[in-house]
């Protein structure tokens, strides 16, 4: 399996490990079917909690 470095990631980041394009992230992030956070403007992908969902 992947070695994740940081679990939280932003959204160009996110896509890179996961293969995921950054408009799926970014439209699941604000419709919150992607597990995130938000700080100010930008969005921190929990990656592992996401590839857990995705796996499911």
């Amino acid at each position: 399996m992947m070695e994740i470095k940081t679990p939280f990631q932003k959204i160009p980041e996110a896509c890179k490990t996961t293969g995921l394009s950054q408009y799926f992230l970014r439209k699941g992030c604000k419709d919150g079917t992607i597990p995130h956070i938000k700080s100010g403007p930008t969005y921190y992908i929990n990656v592992p909690a996401l590839l857990k969902q995705l796996g499911a």
